[in-house]
């Protein structure tokens, strides 16, 4: 995995000085903002060697995905590729999550109920010592807007949170002008968000809201289809950030520009305040198209399909959603059934046509694809239901049921499995000590055909790196407490020993660089005491 913190300070460190002469210096060069100048003759004269590095992407349009990034030139790992501030950060849209209008964070319920209250606007906050940081500017200028409905707002309780982020984009258009500018030229696909679908009447309740409780009288551009443009656009474009332990959105003008690939070829970070950078997680080789990924690298084909043609308005063709058998990993792959005996794998003909049917490769049997979706409904329930109160009696019975439906592979068990492994060895009654060598073999087993997958599906660790983290962890300690059992076989038991030595230094080091408060550096900290454990 790049190490995109140890990047990001080194970056850091470089653009402080002048690119020439190595004296501080702030003016950055306006093309990239990657390198800072003393002085505009020193630009000029670090231009000779600055321009193979200045900017290392272009813009093309496609008539079949439009506007994407190509390589100018070899990009190598770990080099950073974009980083820009956004346009706008706000709430994730769309949400129902109480928020403090202030500071971000998000609510209890309890909270929510209305004890503190932001002393203008009479929007909840997390109280009197919040802490404004990454949201202070920007709520001093909607809080002039919020205040109109206020008395009636808090009197009613009616605090619609799904509002703020489009409120945010609305403002740009008298606090920057320019940002206003870049945001509309984002792509909304209206054509698809018309009134006979169904997203029209959710952002018709935002609109509403809106407008009957803060935006009349205003002088700038208040109408339903600008506010309909406004939540197209975020929908397209808008990312997922975390962001010193916040959940937000936000749209980044140049990174909205990259593409989806099911294999993505750059990761990203975010700093403290919302900065976005973009890097290269391998070598990146001229005219190669730079990807990033839009949707959930553990859905199969079809779930990845459907997802981006119902929120980014396209149909994958990666080499990933190409491939009937996902690269190798059956990871959709439905078991046949044919007569209760054969058992061959049903893979679809032709993985990009929806409503392709499925083959058989041991026997001559067909299966629609209203039939496959059947079988998932029926099967997704099973899952959902075993992993609502996750047991190990409960995800045992789930595997059961699925084992002779779906390959081994498949997306469906991978939860299953995935919580199955840290029930044993942590759960009551079944800890590594007390599981029988049948079942720490068992755990093993399930950690090893995880890593496998995800070593094709995710092989920079780029998407999953949790979970990959904590299969790697598991492993360890399975191994761990293996090596115990057999300590007469000195040979034996070495090699486990040293191979979870390894693992958890892998485990480790995958999350090393996760954000301060995020899930991966919990993760983190809990995993390190290990360290010790094994020295």
């Amino acid at each position: 995995m790049a190490m995109y913190n140890e990047i990001i300070s080194k970056h850091l460190e470089i653009i402080s000085h002048c690119a020439f002469c190595g004296n501080n210096a702030s003016s950055k060069c306006a093309a990239c903002t990657l390198v800072v100048y003393c002085s505009k003759e020193h630009q000029k004269a670090h231009w000779k060697q600055h321009k193979n590095e200045c900017v290392s992407y272009e813009l093309q349009i496609d008539s079949n995905i439009g506007r994407h990034l190509i390589a100018k030139r070899t990009i190598n790992p770990s080099e950073i590729i974009i980083q820009e501030e956004p346009l706008v950060i706000g709430p994730k849209f769309p949400t129902s999550e109480p928020i403090c209008i202030k500071c971000l964070q998000r609510l209890k319920r309890s909270e929510s109920v209305v004890e503190s209250l932001c002393e203008k606007c009479l929007w909840p906050i997390c109280g009197a010592g919040c802490a404004t940081s990454i949201n202070e500017k920007i709520h001093e200028v909607e809080c002039k807007v919020l205040v109109k409905g206020s008395e009636k707002i808090a009197k009613n309780n009616d605090y619609m949170y799904d509002a703020l982020t489009p409120l945010k984009c609305l403002l740009l258009q008298f606090t920057d002008k320019n940002k206003w500018n870049r945001l509309m030229e984002l792509k909304s696909h209206m054509e698809y968000r018309g009134p006979e679908s169904e997203v029209y009447e959710e952002i018709n309740s935002v609109y509403n809201y809106l407008r009957n409780n803060y935006l009349s009288g205003e002088e700038f551009e208040t109408s339903s289809d600008i506010i309909h443009k406004i939540c197209g656009i975020l929908d397209v474009n808008a990312l997922d950030v975390q962001v010193a332990g916040l959940e937000l959105t936000a749209i980044y003008p140049t990174v909205s520009k990259l593409e989806h690939n099911c294999l993505p070829n750059v990761g990203i970070s975010f700093d403290k305040c919302g900065r976005i950078y973009v890097y290269a997680s391998r070598k990146i080789t001229k005219g190669e198209h730079i990807s990033t990924m839009y949707t959930n690298a553990l859905w199969g084909t079809r779930e990845r399909r459907a997802h981006l043609l119902s929120t980014k308005y396209f149909k994958c063709k990666c080499k990933r959603c190409s491939d009937a058998t996902e690269l190798g990993t059956n990871f959709s792959t439905i078991v046949c059934n044919v007569k209760g005996f054969c058992k061959g794998n049903l893979t679809p003909i032709h993985p990009l046509d929806d409503s392709s049917e499925w083959e058989c490769d041991r026997c001559p049997n067909t299966v629609s694809s209203d039939k496959i979706d059947a079988i998932l409904t029926e099967l997704n329930y099973i899952v959902d239901k075993a992993l609502q109160k996750p047991s190990i009696n409960s995800l045992e019975d789930a595997f059961s049921k699925l084992k002779s439906r779906i390959h081994s592979n498949h997306y469906l068990f991978f939860n299953v499995k995935h919580t199955l492994i840290q029930l044993y060895g942590h759960s009551m009654g079944y800890k590594h000590s007390m599981l029988t060598d049948d079942l720490l073999k068992r755990k093993s087993e399930l950690c090893r055909d995880m890593f496998f997958i995800l070593n094709i599906i995710d092989p920079l660790y780029i998407r999953l790196n949790i979970y990959t983290s904590v299969i790697l962890y598991e492993l360890h300690l399975a191994l761990l407490e293996s090596a115990a059992r057999i300590s007469e076989n000195k040979a034996e038991s070495k090699g486990m020993h040293d191979e979870a030595k390894v693992l958890l230094s892998k485990a480790l080091d995958i999350l090393k660089n996760e954000p301060e408060g995020s899930p991966g550096f919990k993760l983190l900290q809990a995993y390190k005491p290990s360290i010790i454990t094994l020295k």
